[in-house]
């Protein structure tokens, strides 16, 4: 058979994670910053959601939001979870579905949603060759039934209710720019925001400088720059300090890049009170 390549370019859903825990394990509440959903494929258990005890008879779904605190309590039935982020949906945060309840009770595509589940429970099973990328498909098509399943049915379109960070490159570039904001003092490279969002690197690169301006480590020199100066201020910060503080471990390259992007050197930098 010739090799053959799934582009990633044009493909980019992030499916976190997918399992099932067994009958009596318990989870204490905890949060994130991503979508979770509990669903109960067979039997009921009881979720905790805010503090608020929630019974899942089988079939519910339990939608938890980012950062709403969640958990079970020991059943007698399995709990299946999935975890997905960079969704974006009209009205809401990030990561978050608008549910008047957090425990949905499917009707119209039930059957769809149970059939997702056996099929990746099947394919972790089986294992057979390509099985990673079949859960990862069926995930999102598990997350997509359930959004049709929530979704106002006088809403005739898919995309007028949810838009997918992989469609929409001013997106990207906004995720990217918040991960500076959030990671600038790390070791990243456009590897890693490939990596990040699934998209190539020629591709991440490309989308960036387009809606940008600026190449992604440009962008990234320029905060870490723009950091460094308010932490020169800082008389009791060496200056190799604040480069390690801003993301590079060598100080002499820290300081050519400063001096390449201020005009100045961190030392004089600080002297002058800039």
């Amino acid at each position: 058979m010739d090799a053959f390549t799934i582009c990633a370019d044009s493909y980019n859903p992030n499916v976190l994670f997918h399992y099932l825990d067994d009958a009596g394990y318990e989870m204490k509440e905890h949060s994130h910053d991503f979508l979770m959903l509990y669903y109960a494929p067979s039997g009921s258990c009881t979720v905790m959601i805010d503090h608020t005890d929630y019974q899942l008879e089988q079939g519910d779904i339990a939608v938890i939001s980012a950062h709403h605190l969640h958990g079970h309590r020991k059943s007698q039935s399995p709990i299946f979870h999935l975890g997905y982020e960079n969704l974006y949906v009209k009205g809401c945060p990030v990561n978050s579905l608008p549910v008047d309840h957090p425990v949905v009770t499917p009707k119209r595509y039930a059957r769809q949603i149970y059939s997702c589940y056996r099929a990746i429970m099947e394919e972790q099973s089986e294992k057979e060759a390509g099985w990673e990328l079949m859960t990862r498909v069926k995930s999102i098509e598990f997350l997509t039934w359930l959004i049709k399943e929530i979704m106002p049915q006088e809403s005739p379109k898919l995309d007028q209710y949810i838009q997918l960070k992989m469609y929409d490159k001013g997106t990207i570039a906004r995720m990217i720019t918040a991960y500076f904001k959030e990671n600038y003092m790390k070791k990243i490279s456009v590897e890693e925001l490939s990596h990040y969002t699934y998209l190539s690197t020629t591709y991440v690169t490309k989308i960036f400088k387009e809606e940008t301006g600026s190449t992604p480590i440009n962008y990234l020199i320029s905060i870490r720059m723009n950091k460094a100066k308010d932490l020169l201020q800082d008389q009791t910060l060496s200056v190799k300090e604040v480069a390690k503080s801003v993301g590079y471990d060598d100080p002499y390259y820290f300081s050519k890049l400063f001096k390449k992007h201020c005009g100045i050197s961190p030392t004089l930098y600080r002297k002058e009170g800039k």
